[in-house]
């Protein structure tokens, strides 16, 4: 199977602290990742370099057995699908849902002049296919959680990228638009046309499709490898600093239980109040 991205000793520092530290990984093609970790572990940071939005520290990056510079940085960026609203979000405010899907013709935030009619008018199949008739010409900073999501997606696929990288999708959404986000990228997978990357720290957005897996913690990558094997109680508690119970269901999906800390209760609901 071809390597879809490598990364060696791979690292990001901000001042002395680093964000991403000394991480070597290997996605295959084909492959589905789950990267899980908690806020502050390092994910968006991870996979805007994987998309080309930041320059590793140290370390070296592959995309494609390229590594991004001024040649290769705007083509290797449409072979990636970048979702991510905790990035996106800081660079769109007024600008339409159309253009902003036109956008990723070009890796960029903005279109360029050489857009054909035939490009309008996938850009705008892509926005019907997610529920977004009658919204095209929207600002985006007008638009729901679920919709700006929707925009993203579609800005993701309109060059048919060979990978899919979603930065915490479901966060925000409601439960019907988090079911057609999931339902969306469950497909997706099934097609069997694109590496999905999807990062979550939700454990009920965990998929059987998700057939690999990398736990971040602190910026490193504390585990990586077959899902089945990766995402266990052991691990789970040693990465959430909490006795967390995993049971891997028949269908290939995940339950996690978290124990319930008692003493809040016992403090404040017990027969002695003492503050």
């Amino acid at each position: 199977m071809q390597t879809i991205i490598k990364t060696n000793e791979l690292c990001y520092k901000s001042g002395r602290r680093f964000l991403i530290n000394h991480i070597n990984w290997e996605v295959k093609e084909g492959e589905h990742w789950l990267v899980f970790g908690m806020n502050g572990s390092g994910k968006t940071t991870l996979l805007s370099m994987i998309a080309g939005y930041k320059s590793p520290t140290s370390g070296t990056l592959e995309v494609l057995g390229k590594q991004y510079d001024k040649e290769h940085i705007f083509a290797l960026r449409k072979e990636i699908g970048w979702v991510s609203s905790s990035f996106f979000d800081k660079y769109y405010a007024n600008e339409t849902a159309l253009r902003i899907v036109l956008s990723g013709l070009f890796g960029t935030f903005n279109i360029d002049y050489d857009v054909t009619d035939a490009d309008v008018r996938r850009a705008k199949a892509l926005l019907r296919e997610l529920r977004m008739e009658g919204k095209m010409n929207r600002p985006f900073n007008s638009l729901s959680k679920g919709e700006r999501q929707n925009v993203l997606i579609a800005r993701a696929l309109i060059t048919q990228p060979k990978v899919l990288v979603l930065d915490e999708p479901g966060t925000g959404l409601d439960i019907r638009a988090r079911e057609h986000m999931m339902n969306t990228v469950r497909a997706l997978a099934e097609s069997k046309k694109v590496t999905i990357i999807y990062v979550t720290h939700y454990p009920e957005e965990v998929q059987p499709f998700m057939n690999k897996t990398m736990l971040l913690k602190n910026g490193r990558a504390f585990a990586k490898g077959d899902t089945e094997s990766v995402l266990t109680s052991e691990n789970l508690s040693i990465l959430l600093d909490e006795t967390v119970h995993v049971a891997q269901n028949a269908d290939g999906s995940v339950t996690m239980d978290v124990d319930a800390p008692s003493y809040v209760a016992d403090k404040f609901y017990g027969e002695q109040v003492s503050l």
